[in-house]
């Protein structure tokens, strides 16, 4: 009888304890010490996020000129995007093109009292186009044209936007109902992100302070930046763009293969490099510059192709290709030995080509050294001065970054953006080196 009434006591003592155990575990909560740690979060450098149009459409910068010794610009975000969204709702009133630069006037220039902006991009762009960025209503019969730069004449009145295709040798003369004045306070609210600026002449075609290229004056000692990298997964690109699993065909070390009957696509593990071909579709030109370059962005935006980051750096309408680069802080990458650009190429109803990085920066590690960065003027000089190459086929000068590996040997995989002057040069861009280009 005893023993039967110590198993019922110690049944529920077990049955108790479980109980409790149970209670306790489920309502733990753990208590985490804050580690402090030097990495530095960053938007993605590569594939990763929705964006708009009107943000990988981005100009490049702003040269703001008032009268003959007053110039200034910047490459600063809040300015180049804050002052083109409160433009949106406004109109074109007439676009006029001319066939010789010589029509382009801007008001108060001959008592030197002008006020005038530069925006300038890294590759022409369809006017269609910019007015769709810039949120203004206009007449789809309006004449196409394409462009670089827009001379912003806010002097009085009415701002006007002239139109500068890349050869400067034609102007599209656009009007718009927006006001001088409310755009000359636009400005005046980012002037403590300008900064001095200086006018390069380079060949008959830069002579004037409208045509001119234009950078930094000074920009001094800037930090080599350094970030940590990881790989995005092929298979992840191979859903993407291949109806089926593709074939994994033999392959060297460096690159891999894969396709099926109608299309082929290639990687290479030393650059990071992605490249598709489809088969079905040729290289064409639509002539339809401005919805190419709409159907290139939805297809990179479908599939989170594109970040904040990425900025349209070329545009060929006659082979209907767009290339996208990478930029930080504001500035383009460049690299000799890694993918930095987003290439697509559209054929008569879909993508042709598609060639792109398969890394992203995941942190910012740290600043690296410093790099002491020459005077613009001082670029032009040693250019003009080398045996080997022509200022004269000098068309723009801008500041970015070169993309390296990072000389550590670690386990990870390390990046440097070491900032540098490069230089369009004949049509091409080069790095410049002290004494030369490359």
């Amino acid at each position: 009888m005893y023993k039967e009434w110590l198993k019922s006591i110690l049944l529920i003592v077990l049955v108790a304890s479980s109980a409790v155990l149970t209670y306790l575990v489920w309502s733990y909560e753990p208590e985490f010490s804050q580690i402090d740690t030097s990495l530095e979060g960053t938007t993605n450098i590569s594939q990763g996020e929705r964006v708009t149009f009107e943000e990988v459409m981005s100009t490049y910068q702003l040269v703001w000129i008032q009268g003959e010794n007053n110039t200034r610009g910047t490459t600063d975000l809040r300015a180049l995007i804050g002052i083109r969204e409160h433009l949106d709702g406004s109109n074109v009133t007439s676009m006029n093109v001319y066939n010789s630069i010589n029509r382009l006037n801007v008001r108060g220039e001959e008592s030197g009292e002008e006020e005038f902006l530069l925006i300038d991009y890294y590759s022409g762009l369809p006017s269609k186009s910019l007015f769709q960025m810039l949120g203004l209503a206009y007449d789809t019969t309006l004449p196409a044209f394409e462009f670089d730069r827009i001379v912003v004449d806010m002097k009085e009145g009415h701002v006007v936007f002239n139109l500068l295709d890349e050869d400067r040798s034609r102007v599209a003369v656009v009007e718009t109902d927006i006001d001088a004045g409310f755009l000359q306070g636009l400005v005046e609210d980012y002037s403590d992100t300008f900064e001095a600026y200086t006018p390069i002449i380079t060949n008959q075609r830069t002579s004037n302070n409208i045509t001119a290229i234009y950078g930094p004056s000074s920009p001094g000692t800037v930090n080599t930046e350094r970030f940590m990298i990881n790989q995005m997964n092929t298979d992840v690109m191979n859903r993407i763009l291949f109806s089926d699993p593709p074939a994994a065909s033999p392959s060297s070390d460096e690159v891999s293969i894969y396709e099926d009957e109608n299309q082929i696509a290639t990687y290479n593990n030393s650059t990071y490099e992605y490249s598709y071909t489809n088969l079905n579709e040729s290289s064409a030109s639509s002539g339809r510059n401005h919805q190419t370059l709409q159907d290139i962005y939805f297809f990179l935006n479908s599939h989170n192709g594109l970040s904040q980051n990425n900025v349209l750096f070329d545009y060929k309408g006659n082979e209907n290709a767009a290339t996208f680069r990478s930029t930080l802080n504001g500035r383009v990458v460049f690299s000799e030995n890694l993918s930095t650009s987003i290439t697509v190429k559209y054929g008569e109803n879909s993508v042709y080509e598609y060639t792109r990085p398969l890394i992203r920066t995941n942190a910012k590690v740290s600043d690296e050294e410093e790099v002491e960065l020459l005077d613009i003027e001082n670029v032009r000089y040693q250019i003009a001065l080398h045996d080997n190459f022509d200022l004269q086929k000098v068309s723009k000068i801008v500041l970015g970054y070169d993309m390296t590996y990072a000389d550590d040997e670690t386990d990870l995989e390390f990046i440097d953006y070491t900032p540098q002057w490069y230089v369009k040069y004949d049509g091409a861009w080069m790095k410049f080196n002290e004494g030369g280009l490359s």
